[in-house]
């Protein structure tokens, strides 16, 4: 454990992956909990509580509070500066991962596009932060 403690970069790896996990995760069980998709209001807050007791919310929670304690654990040596712009990697994870597990079909030829500046704006951000 010394050693994953030790890399910045790979602590933010896997705070990434924890959370884009997560939200494949609360999607899923979103989408297993029924309900009505497009319920509104007070309905839509009611079915969002009836899921939370659905076990892929539970364990896209589980994911997060995980993310969570090591995102304290990156804080502590990294600047937020650099830090949290990496976090947005967990975009291009998201949109690939939901295509693959979820079915999901972005539009690729915009989204592709978006994908790589944000790819190439974390790089910049990360070679930036170099010491």
């Amino acid at each position: 454990m010394a050693q994953f403690t030790s890399s910045p970069i790979a602590m933010i790896l896997v705070n990434v992956f924890l959370g884009t996990v997560g939200q494949i995760m609360l999607k899923t069980g979103m989408n297993n909990a029924g309900g009505k998709a497009n319920a509104a209001g007070m309905a839509a807050l009611l079915d969002a509580v009836k899921a939370i007791a659905n076990p892929w919310v539970l364990m896209g929670f589980t994911f997060y509070g995980i993310s969570s304690i090591l995102w304290l654990m990156i804080l502590k040596r990294v600047s937020l500066s650099s830090a949290y712009p990496m976090i947005s990697l967990s975009y291009v994870f998201v949109v690939i991962l939901s295509a693959l597990f979820l079915g999901e079909r972005p539009n690729w030829g915009t989204t592709a596009p978006g994908l790589l500046l944000i790819i190439v704006g974390v790089t910049l951000i990360g070679l930036g932060s170099g010491k």
